[in-house]
């Protein structure tokens, strides 16, 4: 019984219980509740009181009456769901510690306190008359004109610094989903009590919008945000003064001129906060230096009238309550517990652990089977893993090199989970990688939140409205038989493995033994006759041999001195087989005393048979007994027929033993060999004798015979298995039909899943609250609204995509919450942003990558208890490089890891050969390129650029105009981005597009439009961005601007930022793998210029290699550009090296294409990762052709070998053949008509 089926039984039995003490004690049946409601309660599982609201056919009366009885049952269960145990000492520790370095509480916090302005992140309201600024704020004037750069000088200082504003805002919403722009009003200055901290932040944040034209540049309010309290304010002053309390709900949900100060002063006392409000118009911001600020007295705080327009980013203050509540609880889950405990910083640059190789999946039971997974996208085997291997274990790190398919797998993730009734959040502080994995749900999109700004309240109604009104559609097919369909082909393709691929009964994988010999022809007389003469001669010891043991065999008689020691050997005993009985220490001495003693005998003899016959009778015993002694005495044993043999002549015995040293000496080698090897020398001699061959041909011709009759055994006890090879195209296809076939049903079952969960919010009795807050003009704050409808949303929306901030914002904190959690881009975000996020889920996925960004102190939100000096904005990038542990550092080390190892992004293998190389040991599949480019997939566009300022002019304008040349002449709407090595040059070419722009109006809108521009709800638009924000970023075109190059001194400066640091060479990983089709690189200096040997980390070095391959492929240098790859060393497609003696197929079937006159090019490709052989036509590929002995040696999975491969490559615009080595053995003609066959079915042959 399940566990919804236990809560109802249990119901009944409570509500039962209720009727029958009720009727005893009133003698009146209560009705309590029907059973209808009491399923409905088992499925919802309500907590407290006013989930019942949700619930129907349960009433306020039911509540009031009997609520606590039944909750008292329901929360029983629902605690069931997830349970934790109890932190210990060092959890609770590392949380501490972690907690420490959250919050913001330091002097570049702007919600804390503003020194001085700065251009790009806050601008002086009180330029503009104050009655004006009130009225906007407080909606009596719509729209605000702040500058008319046509006007003034100063008007166009304005203009401009504001422009820096806008983009500064822009881009953190692209890259976040957050729009930080709001003014400040009015402000508080001070000290805040019970520590040495000086505050000056705004107290209210009214949210709004700057609209910019050619001339002028306003500002209105945001209707679709809400005004809020300064949170960030009260949480340092809360912790300061030693309290722990709840942050408050700080949406102001009703404001006016005559009511906003005493509403403000309202809501700041009541969290114990004092306020000394005053009223006066605006007053100028006034910067303060370092020291400057006036001296408070701790407590001593007094409100300003400033007003600020400006970006005031929100940091975490949410996941600090997370964590107050996380540690006053004390209870932990088994994720985040395995991931703090023992926490400590090792060197999270190391490469250990290494991901789980295949074998170490498979010894943990986690290698892909069709039945463990479901998909809505086309997966490949690592992604198949990584899903499997989340079914089976409950934490888990997936490695997502660049363009690896990581929001592939993340889709497949979520929809495995919901297929099997799981609720899922996802979460990452890139906008980008929640964006992208929306876009790639497809249909189910619309059952999904993607909330990476509460203040957005549009964005979300938009999407709970579209969700409550999507109707799924309908299937009746079995996933299950199908998968189990498609389980059986892969078996039938596993077998094929097994077999022909995994050493055999005669100790040699069979495909070798086809690649070494050829089909015997026993229907040609000749053939047949040397087959049985050979077949003759070969004892059935040798058949019984292995495959080592016959090659050893051959290797070792066709040594020439050996064979004809054998063969001498072989004849001094045919012509003299006593020799085989005499002892075998005899001396060349203890010869010529046989001699002597045989002549001796002899001469005994001839006395003897001078005899009468009665004498001879009479004495012949002593000859018999002269002649034993002597075989006594040289003999090891001897019989009737040597006595006699010796009598008989003993001159030709002595005759015979002039052949004796020479027997003696072949004896020695002949001893020496075994039996199985004397077996085999002598079929050698007796072959070579009937035949006439040489003893090497003899030797060749048996070790031929004898792979022969093995494949001829192996080919009729594999009839079946080889007519699956012959099928194997078929089968692979059909596989493919149901794979895509079972993608289709997932889908819909998937949405059908979905839906039936929205009942939970249709079905609710709330359901028109719902409705109408949805369509109301005024719309709820998204905390007040998921604080009323948690019930309901968190029963009915099965797929979250959020930020840290966003989950600690807008969710309980309940262990168990959700199902599954996944994160995303976790290499850039800081451990403690994902602990609250663990505490609510059951199984953690951590995706990323560790050869990328890792977070940075730039615009961290960390806390920073120093005592700062003036903090410096336009040094942002330099903080930067101080790199702390990412989420996926710490993960790694304390999780199973996976490595996605399919490259999809680049279209040109030279665009990402580099980073495979330089970051990954090779060890990506790469696809080689099917068509050669007119131009170089890299070009580098050298210019006599300086070094000024930061920044450098002419490379400026060269990106200026490739960016028009490429409005001009894409092809195919191809989208691009630019991207700098530091924030000066980037702002540097902003400006010179904006100027470029008001010169040339039709360059203007291509700019405009293109900054917009959006693919299925992912932003695909124009960027400029410098190296730090670009991650998770890809373009079609990709223009880079080193910027750096010599100052006016001539002297090119050796300092690269971020690039001298340990780690910095990852941001240049993540720079040079953005790109899907071409990379400009605008460049200044010569790369040999760079003088890197003495750099202490690996940054300089890499960069320098970078450029000089990047001007290699510019100059279509291959052997250069494959060189400078190689001095990375390890490559993991080295191929395995052939067996001795083995003749590969690939020579027979190169040689044969090229006597059909087809252009074929061997080892296709940059990387190890190659195809064996292509058919080339009018430049471009048209069939690839793979051996299948190359594919079984690369890989060990079925799935990856026999159809991932074939379908990446596939993917990649290639066509492949497979050419088997059998098919080559039995009818070679046949296998290389059929590859005639596939270059035809590609298209017409123009040329060859």
């Amino acid at each position: 019984m399940g566990l919804e089926d236990s809560l109802y039984s249990e119901l009944v039995e409570l509500r039962d219980g209720i009727r029958e003490d009720r009727t005893h004690s009133t003698g009146r049946v209560p009705t309590v509740c029907t059973d209808e409601a009491l399923r409905e309660m088992a499925q919802r599982v309500p907590t407290k009181a006013e989930d019942f609201a949700a619930i129907p056919g349960v009433g306020q009366r039911f509540v009031e009456l009997y609520g606590d009885e039944f909750l008292s049952v329901t929360k029983k269960y629902a605690v069931t769901a997830a349970r934790g145990s109890n932190m210990e000492q060092d959890v609770v520790r590392a949380l501490r510690e972690l907690q420490k370095k959250l919050t913001n509480i330091s002097r570049n916090n702007r919600l804390l306190y503003m020194g001085k302005l700065y251009r790009k992140n806050a601008f002086d309201l009180t330029s503009i008359p104050s009655l004006e600024t009130m009225n906007l704020l407080f909606g009596k004037k719509k729209s605000l004109k702040l500058c008319d750069s046509t006007k003034s000088a100063e008007d166009l200082k304005i203009f401009k610094n504001l422009t820096e504003l806008i983009r500064e805002v822009n881009r953190d919403q692209r890259d976040k989903g957050q729009y930080d722009l709001y003014i400040g009003y009015p402000f508080i200055e001070g000290r805040l009590p019970g520590e040495d901290f000086d505050v000056r932040a705004p107290l209210a944040l009214f949210p709004v919008i700057l609209d910019k034209d050619a001339k002028s540049i306003s500002v209105r309010l945001d209707d679709s945000r809400d005004a809020i309290y300064n949170n960030a304010l009260l949480l340092a002053f809360i912790k300061f003064s030693g309290k722990n309390k709840p942050l408050p709900y700080n949406v102001i949900e009703e404001y006016s001129a005559e009511s906003f100060m005493s509403n403000l002063a309202t809501f700041y006392e009541s969290q114990g906060f004092p306020l000394k409000l005053s009223y006066s118009p605006l007053t100028p911001f006034i910067d303060y230096r370092e020291g400057e600020f006036p001296k408070y007295l701790p407590g001593d705080m007094k409100v300003v009238h400033n007003a600020i327009l400006g970006k005031f980013p929100s940091y975490s203050s949410y996941i600090q309550k997370d964590f107050d509540e996380l540690l006053a609880g004390r209870e932990i889950n088994a994720a985040l517990s395995n991931l703090v405990k023992d926490l400590n910083q090792g060197d999270f640059y190391s490469d250990m652990p290494s991901p789980l190789s295949l074998p170490a999946l498979r010894e943990k039971g986690l290698e892909a089977s069709e039945k463990d997974i479901t998909y809505i996208n086309t997966l490949n085997s690592a992604q198949e893993n990584v899903i499997t291997a989340v079914n089976k274990e409950d934490e888990l790190v997936v490695h997502g090199p660049p363009g690896t398919g990581k929001s592939q797998v993340i889709t497949g993730l979520i929809t495995s989970a919901v297929n099997n009734g799981k609720t899922v959040l996802m979460v990452s502080e890139k906008k980008t990688a929640l964006d992208v994995v929306y876009s790639r749900l497809g249909p189910l999109s619309k059952y999904c939140l993607l909330i990476d700004d509460t203040s957005n309240k549009d964005q979300f109604y938009q999407q709970l409205g579209r969700m409550l009104e999507a109707v799924p559609p309908r299937t009746g097919s079995d996933l299950a038989a199908l998968s189990d369909s498609i389980d059986k082909d892969v078996s039938v393709l596993s077998n094929i493995a097994e077999t022909m691929y995994h050493e055999g009964p005669f100790g040699i994988e069979p495909y070798k033994l086809y690649s070494m010999d050829k089909w015997l022809n026993l229907e040609d007389k000749i053939e047949y006759e040397k087959y049985k003469m050979i077949k003759a001669a070969v004892s059935t010891k040798l058949m019984n041999l292995k495959y080592k043991e016959v090659k050893e065999l051959t290797r070792k008689f066709n040594d020439r001195v050996l064979m004809t020691n054998f063969n001498e050997y072989s004849e001094c005993l045919a012509k003299t087989p006593w020799f085989a009985i005499m002892k075998q220490d005899l001396s060349e001495y203890n010869i010529g005393e046989m001699k002597a003693d045989l002549m001796n005998l002899e001469l005994q003899i001839k006395e003897w048979k001078s005899k009468g016959a009665v004498s001879r009778m009479l004495s012949k015993g002593k000859v018999n007994r002269d002649a034993t002694a002597l075989l006594d005495k040289y003999f090891v044993s001897y019989n009737e027929k040597t006595i006699q043999t010796v009598i008989d002549d003993p001159k030709a015995v002595i005759d015979a033993l002039k052949d004796y040293e020479l027997y003696s000496s072949r004896a020695t080698v002949y001893n020496r060999l075994n039996e199985k090897e004397r077996i085999y020398g002598h079929v050698i001699v007796a072959l070579s004798k009937e035949s006439g061959w040489t003893f090497e041909d003899s030797n060749n011709n048996i070790l031929k015979y004898i792979l022969n009759e093995h494949l001829q055994k192996f080919d009729a006890d594999h009839k079946a298995l080889l007519q699956d090879i012959q099928d194997f195209d078929s089968i692979v296809a059909d596989m493919d039909r149901k794979i895509n076939d079972k993608k289709n049903i997932t889908k819909n079952r998937v949405e059908e899943i979905l839906q039936a969960d929205l009942r939970y919010i249709t079905e609710s009795k709330r359901r028109g609250d719902i409705v109408r807050i949805i369509e109301n003009k005024r719309k709820w704050s998204l905390n007040k609204f998921l604080s009323r409808y948690s019930f309901e949303m968190f029963k009915g929306v099965k797929i979250w995509l959020l930020t840290p901030e966003v989950v600690s914002e807008i969710m309980p904190l309940e262990m168990g919450l959700f199902d599954l959690l996944i994160f995303d881009e976790a290499s850039q975000m800081y451990v403690e942003k994902g602990i609250p996020a663990i505490y609510r889920a059951k199984k953690v996925v951590i995706a990323g990558d560790h050869k990328q960004l890792r977070p940075s102190n730039l615009g961290s939100g960390r806390i920073d208890y120093s005592n700062e000096e003036d903090y410096d904005e336009e040094e942002d990038e330099v903080s930067a490089v101080l790199e702390e542990e990412s989420l996926l550092d710490l993960a790694r080390t304390r999780y199973d890891n996976i490595l996605l190892n399919f490259h999809y992004r680049s279209q040109y293998e030279e665009l990402i050969a580099f980073s495979n190389y330089a970051f990954y040991g090779g060890r990506l599949y790469v696809s080689p390129n099917v068509v050669e480019p007119e131009r170089p997939p890299i070009e580098v566009h050298k210019v006599s650029g300086e070094w000024a300022n930061k920044a450098n002019v002419k490379e400026a304008r060269i990106v200026v105009d490739l960016l028009k040349d490429f409005f001009k002449t894409r092809k195919n709407n191809e989208t691009i981005g630019i991207i700098t090595f530091n924030v000066s040059q980037r702002d540097l070419i902003n400006d010179l597009i904006d100027d470029a722009a008001t010169a040339d109006p039709d360059f203007g809108k291509a700019v405009n439009k293109e900054m917009v521009r959006f693919d299925n709800g992912e932003d695909v638009g124009l960027f400029i961005k410098n190296i730090e924000s670009v991650q998770g970023d890809e373009r079609d075109v990709v223009i880079f601007s080193i910027g750096y190059a010599k100052n006016k001194d001539g002297r090119l400066m050796q300092r690269f930022g971020w690039l001298n640091n340990k780690g910095g060479e990852n941001r240049l990983n993540v720079a040079i793998s953005r790109s899907k089709k071409k990379i400009h690189i605008v460049l200044s200096f010569d790369p040999e210029e760079l003088q890197v040997d003495s750099s202490k980390n690996d940054g300089p070095r890499i960069l320098k290699k970078y450029l000089q391959y990047a001007e290699a492929v510019s100059n279509g240098n291959k052997e250069l550009a494959q060189s400078i790859l190689n001095s990375f060393g390890d490559n993991r497609w080295v191929s395995s090296p052939t067996v001795p003696g083995e003749s590969p197929i690939n020579e027979r079937v190169y040689n044969a294409l090229v006597r059909k006159g087809y252009s074929v090019e061997k080892e296709v490709g940059i990387g190890g990762y190659t195809i064996d052989m292509a058919i080339k036509q009018d430049g471009r590929y048209i069939l690839g052709i793979e051996c299948d002995s190359h594919i079984y040696e690369m890989s060990d999975s079925t799935r990856e070998r026999d159809y991932h491969r074939q379908k990446y490559l596939e993917s990649r615009g290639w066509h492949i053949h497979r050419v088997w080595t059998s098919g080559m053995w039995k009818d070679p003609q046949k296998e290389i008509n059929n590859i005639v066959k596939a270059i035809e079915k590609t298209g017409p042959r123009s040329s060859r």
